[in-house]
């Protein structure tokens, strides 16, 4: 691909960004604040921000959004970390009462970057907390429960190398001498709490029972298939409704517009009969008593 067309498609791809209307990033909002963490165990916990019941949340909701708005835009808009981090931010602080003192606070060891700090928070009680966030999704790649048998959806990332970098050398970060300085110049003398936010959806093989990683807070919550068991998938589910998700928007269920619907017809002529180069998020949205399930397509050689 030539470097105009790798630049055009960013563009689009922040333009798409841009236009998501508010109504549809604010119930990915609720959807951040109020999903428990993937992984049991980590430092901070795992128990949602809010619960949906929570008049704090119905109060977030019911602000006016332009400060979001202003936040998911910009030229990394279109990455899945960045506006989980954008979410997180605004409703840390409109709805939990957190003052965010940095955010990707950059660590030096002279003219060498040691990493950033994803968060540094004030708590409503003033304690200092440095957090390090993420929202992934990983698909189990065999018939294990280790992190290491989680992939991600190009077969790279891995569950087991994100969190052990988070905990070996993210979170630790913020107390190394370079940090403290760091930190004491920002008027921040010490971190009182330290907190590991992994969101996200795991995904175990479609037709295989719903498996649970270690520490998982619960079962895998979406399935992954290769193209050549599309026609099963939906000759199983006759009557549902398919829709592309695009990304960043990879949080909870599908909230745009109608024109996205499309049967299974079109579900399988927008896969394609050529060879999938790259891995495709679908949902299957809610029909009869069916609730919207998940669905990643992925090549037919992906995890070999």
């Amino acid at each position: 691909m030539r470097p105009h067309q790798l630049k055009n498609d960013a563009e689009d791809r922040v333009q798409a960004v841009n236009d998501v209307n508010e109504r549809t990033w604010l119930k990915a909002l609720a959807w951040v604040m109020t999903q428990p963490g993937l992984l049991e165990g980590l430092p901070g916990g795992h128990a949602p921000l809010l619960e949906p019941e929570d008049p704090r949340l119905h109060a977030l909701l019911s602000r006016d959004p332009a400060g979001l708005m202003q936040l998911l835009q910009g030229p990394r808009a279109h990455k899945l970390g960045i506006a989980f981090e954008a979410l997180m931010l605004w409703g840390l602080d409109h709805g939990l009462g957190y003052r965010c003192i940095a955010r990707d606070l950059q660590i030096q060891d002279g003219k060498r970057t040691m990493g950033a700090l994803d968060f540094i928070l004030e708590a409503p009680d003033g304690a200092h907390e440095h957090w390090e966030l993420t929202y992934k999704l990983f698909l189990q790649c065999d018939n294990g429960l280790e992190w290491s048998s989680w992939l991600g959806p190009r077969g790279r990332d891995r569950l087991d190398a994100k969190v052990s970098r988070m905990l070996s050398h993210q979170l630790p970060l913020s107390e190394t001498p370079q940090a403290t300085a760091r930190l004491a110049s920002l008027g921040v003398d010490q971190i009182h709490r330290h907190r590991l936010m992994v969101q996200g959806v795991l995904f175990s093989p479609w037709g295989a029972a719903p498996s649970r990683a270690t520490q998982g807070h619960q079962t895998a919550q979406g399935r992954w298939l290769r193209p050549s068991q599309l026609q099963a998938l939906t000759g199983s589910r006759p009557q549902a409704t398919w829709v592309q998700r695009v990304r960043p928007l990879w949080f909870g269920p599908w909230s745009g517009g109608a024109d996205a619907i499309m049967p299974a017809t079109a579900f399988l002529g927008a896969i394609g009969t050529s060879p999938l180069e790259n891995a495709q998020l679908w949902s299957c949205l809610a029909w009869d008593d069916h609730p919207e399930e998940m669905f990643f397509v992925v090549p037919e050689t992906w995890g070999a």
